[in-house]
């Protein structure tokens, strides 16, 4: 259990966190939400031991071990992507030294003590339940979950670009399997498919997880309390983020009205205490009662934070009706091939998404279109009066440093906006002093509005959005999303977030093996065609609550239905138990052939190269009998859930 005893952290005369008072149990997955800057990276830093509350005490258990995942990562770019990511079994690294030593020492004495035997058999053991004879293939089943080919894994990790670097660092910290597990913006670094197996790894491991991310639909799906940062204060929250997001309305009335409740009662008890002094028969029952009323724990007004940003863009002039259309388009990198042949077009008023697995071509598609990349072949024809809003998907780390963020506004503003750019930077939550602030001191959320603050300058009728959420708490995901959608204009939008692309597009195009897939619907449409349509969000979750005295009122169901899914659960419950003996007889058989293979003779023997195919065969028969056992064990959840 991780316990938080009246933390504080000030920064300035700024209470970044304000006297948190915290309990997490053992083994619950928590999503830490709130606006950027409310001080959820400051709480995970603490529980790592990186940062000392001002005031207040944090209590661990002791012998906890912590996996982090932050953006200051340093990372060593020598070693393979495998080898890297095996770098955090330490402990296995010591037990199997042991083991090594205490087996030398037996082959040169003949015999081991009885301590030392014993102790040999007790390591043996614990170097099995840490995975010892399985890590390789554990690194590499969470390596390829993360989306590494079996070809990348033998890469150095130097010659990663920075967000695959940042998931073989992932990939380390899951595979340490840590008692505790902190993840600030995994996100950030993950496509959609690699996001998906995070959410079902993260359900099932047994660490205590605590997660920052900007992404509701993650936050859903991977997690069974919600923490709630804003204004200092922290609420806990057990439940899904769909039950959170339900109930903050109703917690906060609750709040308002005990609040109001107090004042009314200290105001009256004050009137009673104002009359007695008055009296000289009740001027000591008057001080008497002054003295409890200032002993009374007064609760406070509940504080919310609503400042979001605000804006709507230019109306877009007309464009022809065709706006661009790619006919055979290819591009290479030397001789890394990129896009081959590819055919595209987007009509006028059009929204189309732009999804698939990060390094498929995204960006570079997009970069073509905007004229930033030159192409190999192929051909881009732009329609009639056509202009181009463009945010890239590094957009905040391409701004002047050195710039205010007032020069920057300026730079080829229009003469008649000039005056309107205070109010401009303002609805994107700059004040009056930030706008004088350098752009080097700003945030990556900061720089992405200040960004987008930049598009309302001038009128475009195409808007291509490179990742445009990246850095965006919800609510700003929000906003955006329903200022995209009131757009007039064609929209071209390049995003793994999954609740941000839902109902926004009505065509959704995969990149995939070098060219693109056209699905005529948007994102859910498109997951269910790739098969993913069991992942479902949280508004798909939460359906109206009715109450009638507070209470919930449920959906009935049928007989047929209740028979349908005893049958259901009958079925699934046969399937785990089936599923499990299968996969204890094969951990068996597994250890049995590794502990064979440790000894130093056994590649001598004429069987040795069987025996080898024998355990890939039973480790790839393990892999697909933990996947049935998961695809189980999670419909079976969600029934238990209904």
């Amino acid at each position: 259990m991780i316990n938080l005893n009246d933390i504080s952290v000030i920064y300035g005369d700024h209470f970044v966190l304000d006297g948190i008072t915290l309990s997490i149990p053992q083994g619950d997955k928590v999503g830490v939400v709130g606006k950027n800057g409310c001080g959820k990276s400051t709480l995970l830093n603490i529980i790592a031991g990186n940062i000392i509350p001002d005031e207040g005490n944090l209590h661990l258990p002791s012998e906890t071990s912590i996996g982090f995942l932050h953006q200051d990562i340093e990372i060593d770019l020598e070693p393979s992507v495998i080898q890297a990511a095996k770098k955090s079994l330490e402990e296995l690294a010591k037990i199997e030294q042991e083991l090594n030593r205490l087996k030398k020492q037996a082959e040169k004495t003949g015999q081991l003590t009885e301590d030392e035997g014993f102790k040999m058999t007790e390591l043996e053991e614990r170097f099995r339940l840490l995975g010892g004879y399985s890590q390789e293939a554990e690194a590499e089943k969470i390596l390829k979950g993360l989306g590494f080919s079996r070809q990348d894994m033998e890469k150095k990790v130097g010659e990663l670009s920075g967000g695959w670097r940042m998931r073989v660092e992932l990939a380390k910290i899951l595979l340490a399997n840590p008692d505790i597990l902190l993840l600030d913006e995994p996100n950030n670094h993950l496509d959609m498919e690699s996001i998906i197996w995070l959410e079902k790894w993260l359900t099932n491991c047994d660490a205590t997880v605590l997660t920052v991310s900007h992404d509701a639909e993650f936050i859903e799906n991977a997690s069974s309390s919600v923490l709630e940062m804003s204004n200092g204060k922290a609420h806990y929250f057990k439940g899904s983020f769909a039950d959170y997001h339900t109930n903050k309305e109703l917690r906060r009335e609750n709040e308002l009205r005990t609040y109001q409740n107090q004042q009314k009662e200290l105001a009256e008890k004050q009137r009673t205490i104002d009359r007695f002094r008055a009296k000289a028969t009740k001027a000591k029952m008057a001080k008497s009662m002054e003295k409890q009323l200032n002993k009374m724990e007064l609760v406070d007004v509940p504080e919310e934070d609503t400042a979001t940003i605000n804006f709507r863009f230019q109306p877009p002039p007309r464009s022809g009706d065709m706006v661009i259309k790619v006919n055979g388009l290819s591009k290479s990198y030397g001789p890394q091939s990129v896009l081959e042949d590819v055919d595209f077009e987007i009509r006028r008023g059009e929204k189309v998404s732009l999804v698939g697995k990060n390094g498929e071509g995204k960006s570079t598609f997009v970069k073509v279109l905007t004229g930033d990349t030159e192409k190999n072949s192929g051909e881009v024809v732009y329609g009639h009066n056509l202009s181009i809003g463009y945010f890239a998907q590094d957009q905040d780390k391409l701004l002047d440093g050195n710039l205010t963020l007032l020069q920057f506004m300026e730079q080829d503003c229009p003469p008649d906006l000039r005056p309107k750019l205070r109010g401009i930077l303002g609805s994107f939550l700059f004040s009056n002093d930030d706008v004088e602030k350098k752009i080097k001191v700003l945030s990556g959320g900061e720089r992405s509005r200040l960004a987008m603050a930049k598009m309302l300058l001038k009128p475009f009728n195409l808007l291509i959005l490179d990742e445009p959420t990246n850095h965006l708490d919800i609510p700003s995901k929000e906003i955006l999303k329903q200022t995209i959608d009131a757009f007039e204009g064609t929209v071209i939008i390049v995003s793994h977030d999954r609740h941000f692309l839902r109902g926004l597009s009505e065509r959704t195009c995969e990149f995939t093996n070098r060219n693109m897939v056209n699905y005529l619907g948007d994102i859910d449409y498109f997951l269910d065609k790739k098969g993913k349509s069991d992942i479902r969000d949280f508004e798909k979750r939460t359906e109206k609550k009715v109450h009638e005295g507070g209470n919930k009122v449920k959906k009935v169901k049928s007989p047929e239905q209740k028979k349908e899914e005893f049958e259901l659960r009958k079925e699934l419950n046969k399937t785990i138990r089936y599923c499990e003996r299968n996969i204890d007889r094969l951990e068996n058989d597994i250890t049995r052939i590794e502990q064979s293979m440790s000894d130093p003779s056994f590649f001598e023997r004429d069987d040795a190269v069987d025996v080898s195919k024998k355990l890939d065969s039973l480790k790839s028969h393990l892999e697909e009998e933990n996947e049935k056992w998961e695809v189980a064990v999670e419909k079976l959840s969600e029934l238990e859930a209904e």
